[in-house]
């Protein structure tokens, strides 16, 4: 294929992208800190040379990408960054991964390998309001009785796991990938037998998490997750073995672990 017939001419760059560039960089170098406002958009167009719709532009685009916040009849101010905002940034970019069987195959890999390590971190690490929290969510999904429920409780359990390790970037890393991996998660509940072996793994994970038991209930999370990308490449049509090859042992994890100094409690976001 002629890859003329795919691509569009090089442009010059837009008179609102250099003033972001400029507003970035001086975000980068602390010249401008969260918290403080831009000058008025007159002082801006002055500084910068520009007219006024350039200016918006380029604060428009700032508040895409989470760095400015922009109220009614007032002037825009310096912000940071949320996590989830920038796992906005990359969502694109993993739903086209996603659309590869490849794609997919990293992503269930990549799962597995960061709710083992948050499980680990539960089972050692929760509080008691934690444990009731888990048991609530666990309460809810065993008492759904449609798809979409179950779906959604199967999720809010999965979370309550990775929030007792109180950081803003697992919980976005979470919402992330259950939104990415929805197809997977909509396909493998459509196996008999799928939802009944989510429940039974998610008791047996809880529980091991109350007898503060990291190995086991890593194992189960390893065991749970492949599972679920089994019964996904069974519905499509593929072997799935390849994601519980290439995925860690939780018992080789756990006596690595064991060599080396335990973390305290993560720091909060």
């Amino acid at each position: 294929m002629s890859i003329q017939a795919s691509v569009k001419p090089v442009k010059r760059k837009k008179l609102y992208e250099d003033v972001v560039d400029q507003l970035e960089g001086m975000m980068k170098s602390g010249a401008l800190a969260p918290g403080d406002q831009l000058p008025p958009e007159r002082e801006l167009m002055e500084a910068f040379g520009v007219g006024r719709t350039s200016i918006r532009e380029a604060l428009f685009a700032l508040e895409r990408n989470g760095l400015v916040s922009i109220r009614n009849g007032e002037r825009a101010y310096v912000t940071v960054p949320s996590a989830s905002a920038l796992i906005d940034e990359i969502s694109v970019g993993a739903r086209y991964l996603l659309s590869r069987e490849e794609g997919m195959r990293e992503f269930q890999r990549a799962r597995i390998i960061l709710e083992c390590s948050l499980v680990r971190y539960a089972a050692s690490h929760s509080t008691p309001v934690d444990i009731k929290r888990m048991e609530a969510a666990l309460a809810r999904n065993e008492a759904a009785t449609d798809a979409q429920t179950f779906s959604e409780t199967d999720l809010a359990f999965h979370l309550e796991i990775t929030r007792v390790a109180r950081n803003e970037i697992f919980n976005a890393l979470h919402q992330a990938s259950a939104l990415w991996l929805e197809e997977q998660r909509s396909v493998s509940l459509k196996t008999s037998g799928a939802s009944a072996s989510a429940l039974a793994f998610h008791r047996r994970i809880l529980d091991a998490i109350k007898q503060r038991d990291p190995d086991t209930a890593e194992a189960a999370m390893l065991e749970h997750l492949t599972a679920v990308a089994g019964f996904y490449w069974t519905e499509v049509g593929a072997e799935g073995d390849s994601v519980r090859n290439e995925t860690p042992d939780p018992g080789r994890t756990a006596r690595a672990q064991s060599k080396v100094r335990r973390p305290g409690r993560l720091s909060p976001a």
